[in-house]
């Protein structure tokens, strides 16, 4: 049997951000005035917890940015500063659908007027999910910061399409953003591990995505 032409996933995910990297620029001092901007927010909060750091903000604006999504379903909004990075990487024209199942901040009060955001308030994800899929949404990236479970899987799967791309925070150590991927995980999905070591934002992404090219466009 001739020997096959092996690549890791541990490769290719050093190959994708370096493609993403050649593609996107990026203005940091926008990404670092989002997460500082957004900081206030945690007076509103029914349960403060954690939120994007300025590296893994960067990181999930450059990957919607590649992407060009037209249609996100964010997992866990909080005080908002993924949200804001997505809107900010899509140039407002993405519709963002963001749910939290511990608060009510209404992000929309606080200067951002002008967000396409539809904001699910106190809801958790399998009913945000059921909504879409009631509405007949297909979403072409979903946000995950929050962790799946066995309610979310039927909805899930109505609202995707075969080009979803799945973005994972907190993929470290015993992390949700590991318990998703591994609930993620098919045949026809490659996962994408974060950047570098401490680096936080990983992805799933669908096979059909992966393109071996005669010379690559700009």
């Amino acid at each position: 049997m001739i020997r096959p032409i092996q690549l890791s996933r541990r490769r290719l995910s050093e190959i994708v951000w370096q493609i993403i990297d050649e593609k996107v620029e990026m203005d940091w001092s926008k990404i670092q005035d989002i997460v500082q901007k957004q900081q206030h927010l945690r007076e509103q909060a029914d349960y403060n917890t954690g939120s994007l750091d300025e590296d893994d903000a960067g990181d999930l604006y450059k990957i919607v940015k590649f992407f060009q999504p037209k249609v996100i379903a964010e997992v866990g909004t909080f005080i908002g500063v993924s949200t804001m990075v997505m809107d900010l990487a899509t140039a407002e024209t993405a519709k963002i659908r963001t749910c939290d199942v511990s608060n009510r901040i209404d992000l929309s009060l606080f200067g951002n007027e002008d967000l396409r955001v539809e904001q699910y308030f106190h809801t958790p994800s399998h009913e945000m999910f059921a909504d879409l899929a009631s509405k007949e949404v297909k979403v072409d990236l979903v946000y995950l910061d929050g962790r799946m479970s066995q309610q979310d899987e039927e909805p899930l799967n109505k609202i995707l399409a075969p080009h979803t791309v799945f973005v994972l925070d907190d993929f470290e150590g015993i992390e949700k953003g590991v318990a998703n991927a591994m609930m993620l995980e098919s045949p026809g999905r490659v996962l994408i591990y974060p950047r570098h070591h401490g680096g936080k934002t990983a992805m799933s992404i669908p096979l059909s995505l992966l393109q071996v090219v005669a010379q690559e466009t700009a």
